[in-house]
């Protein structure tokens, strides 16, 4: 029964970002917002001539708000919803389906499993040509494009992690420098505010997989540097 909720849910995801990229990029094409209308910079265009493209753009719009509105129905009454996730600001129905349907919690005995499989932890979070990737791709996507941008926007608590870790990062002038002399800073700023991001979610991780874990009665384990190398994670 889990799975197959599990599994209902993880269709209803990708289906409502395949809508969502499609009409994003029709969006593009016919130089509108979301919500239909067109962007203040946008070029003029004939939209006698894009017409059809519209018909399309307003159809996919359609399903998108439809799927959404099913997927929120479905993450409600999901327990991990009301007891941890809808508490999290930041944190919306959305990306709680992707959390809910891409991680299988019964197979994260620690926490670095979940950064694991979420291309988070180090060794495992770059592709190697001609091998299969070793973590979620549209997982880690969301986590660090979706959810990192929303942390921030929102100034969700856990963006107390993002900013102490810049601060570090600036502090010891971490990052790739630029071969081009005129534009050193940027590249390093670039891979400063990654590398905060990641280990903003990667905190957010670590307490969902307590709040998850103690949820379904499972062994919730330390991370690995406060059980093996008594070296505990601060802000």
């Amino acid at each position: 029964m889990e799975d197959a909720r599990r599994n209902s849910i993880k269709t209803l995801t990708r289906i409502y970002y395949d809508y969502q990229r499609e009409r994003m990029s029709l969006d593009g094409r016919l130089g509108l917002t979301k919500d239909g209308e067109k962007k203040k910079k946008a070029p003029e265009r004939d939209m006698s001539i894009l017409i059809e493209i519209k018909k399309r753009r307003d159809n996919v719009f359609g399903m998108e708000k439809a799927i959404e509105k099913m997927l929120a129905k479905e993450i409600h009454e999901h327990p991990l919803w009301k007891t941890f996730l809808s508490e999290v600001k930041g944190v919306g129905e959305s990306i709680a389906a992707v959390i809910i349907s891409e991680f299988d919690i019964n197979k994260a005995p620690t926490v670095s499993n979940l950064w694991s499989f979420a291309g988070l932890a180090p060794g495992k979070d770059k592709k190697e040509k001609g091998k299969k990737c070793p973590f979620n791709q549209f997982l880690r996507a969301k986590l660090c494009g979706v959810l990192g941008s929303s942390f921030l926007k929102c100034n969700s608590p856990y963006r107390e992690f993002y900013d102490n870790m810049k601060k570090r990062l600036e502090s010891i002038d971490w990052g790739m420098k630029s071969k081009n002399p005129t534009n050193k800073d940027r590249p390093k700023a670039g891979h400063q505010h990654k590398a905060a991001n990641r280990y903003m979610i990667k905190m957010f991780l670590r307490d969902l997989y307590v709040a998850w874990r103690t949820l379904k009665g499972l062994e919730v384990r330390p991370p690995y540097q406060e059980e093996y190398l008594q070296h505990k994670h601060s802000a």
